[in-house]
């Protein structure tokens, strides 16, 4: 940083000593605010300005929100001192190096003046490989681990051959890009991937998390899908009618948003009179609750059917297709969010009862606006 106690090296044969010549990532430790002073030097001010009644010249530079300055009593003086700033060997040193070059001599002095155990050098392939048999014997579901297998797979296959230190915010932005992925799956993938860079954090592998620096490309916002009123009650129907023992399996992720998952993770015991206890390992989030048992559904569970339901997907198929309504994604829980507050008017409520710690995922993401009336026909399909 730029500082007035500034005294640039005289000469370059500090380059050359023999504490240089064997580490010198160590030798350029006790000299590392130079270097710093000199990487910055591109980026100095020169402005007159009054100091202490005194008009002076004043050479500033703003690096990581501080702002350091030296003052001196004519323009030339300070221009002089720029330009023996830029031609200084610390700043030619500096800017021969490359960006890793750079992050290690960084690296090098952090670790010198901390406590903390110095920076390994482990490339990102062998990190990856590390943190997945970490997660192999975590007590993960097998949809989470395949999940975070997949998206540190093609990180590494990315990017394996660089240490952890080196990977950057610009990497992985770039990376994002050359994929096409949209900002949901992006949100995803940095859901899965974030806990790994923050592993390597601890492991010493890397000083900061990359992703804590992105940019995200905007959030376009787009319709959630929802059934409406009519189709709600033509696949309840159609199901009556081709697979009643679907009906539970229907009835509970309309009426009560309980994610799919979930629904083929219960059995019958776990439904009782005053609501639906949703156990801790049998949840998404791995919090037990309960969930409500309205009137209607009531009615629909009355004729007990298969739960969990046995060859889902093909049989679900077969009612969507006689039934003929669309089918999109979560649309049953986002169906279930949309009535239930249009119903109660209560977004605290509805979120409390999706399982969510506050109303930010329901607004974001579950909600779609739906009339007062619609919601009443909505709550008044029984059997």
């Amino acid at each position: 940083m730029v500082r007035a106690q500034y005294r640039a090296p005289s000469s370059s044969s500090f380059l050359h000593s023999r504490r240089f010549a064997k580490n010198p990532c160590y030798s350029l430790t006790a000299d590392f605010r130079e270097i710093l002073l000199a990487d910055v030097s591109e980026i100095l001010t020169i402005r007159k300005v009054i100091n202490h009644g005194n008009p002076r010249w004043c050479v500033s530079s703003l690096v990581d929100g501080k702002r350091s300055q030296r003052f001196f009593r004519t323009k030339e003086d300070a221009q002089t001192w720029v330009t023996s700033l830029r031609n200084d060997p610390t700043e030619q040193f500096w800017r021969s190096l490359s960006h890793s070059e750079r992050q290690m001599i960084m690296i090098s002095y952090r670790s010198s003046h901390s406590p903390a155990r110095s920076i390994k050098a482990v490339k990102i392939k062998e990190a990856v490989s590390q943190y997945l048999k970490l997660k192999e014997r975590q007590s993960l579901r097998e949809p989470s681990l395949v999940q975070i297998r997949r998206f540190l797979t093609m990180l590494a296959s990315e990017y394996g051959s660089l240490y952890c230190y080196q990977i950057n915010a610009s990497m992985i932005e770039e990376w994002f890009q050359s994929r096409n992925w949209k900002r949901s799956t992006i949100d995803g993938v940095i859901a899965k991937i974030g806990p790994f860079f923050s592993w390597c954090i601890r492991e010493f592998f890397l000083l900061e998390n990359p992703l804590k620096s992105i940019v995200l490309p905007k959030n376009e916002e787009v319709p959630i899908c929802i059934f409406t009123p009519s189709e709600v009650e033509k696949l309840m129907r159609t199901a009556q009618k081709h697979d009643p023992g679907m009906i539970p399996y229907l009835s509970l992720g309309i009426f009560t948003g309980i994610r799919p998952d979930e629904i083929m993770r219960l059995e019958w015991k776990d439904i009782r009179p005053d609501g639906i206890l949703v156990e801790g390992r049998k949840s998404k989030t791995r919090q037990r609750r309960v969930v409500k048992v309205t009137d209607n559904l009531r009615a629909w569970l009355i004729p007990k059917g298969d739960l969990p339901p046995i060859n889902k997907r093909k049989r679900l198929q077969t009612i969507r297709e006689a039934a003929r309504v669309n089918w999109g994604q979560d649309i049953m829980r986002h169906t279930y969010a949309s009535y239930h507050l249009a119903y109660h008017c209560s977004p605290d409520r509805t979120a409390h009862e999706l399982g969510h710690r506050d109303t930010t995922m329901l607004y974001r993401h579950y909600r779609e606006l739906v009339t007062q009336e619609d919601a009443q026909k909505f709550w008044s399909i029984k059997p």
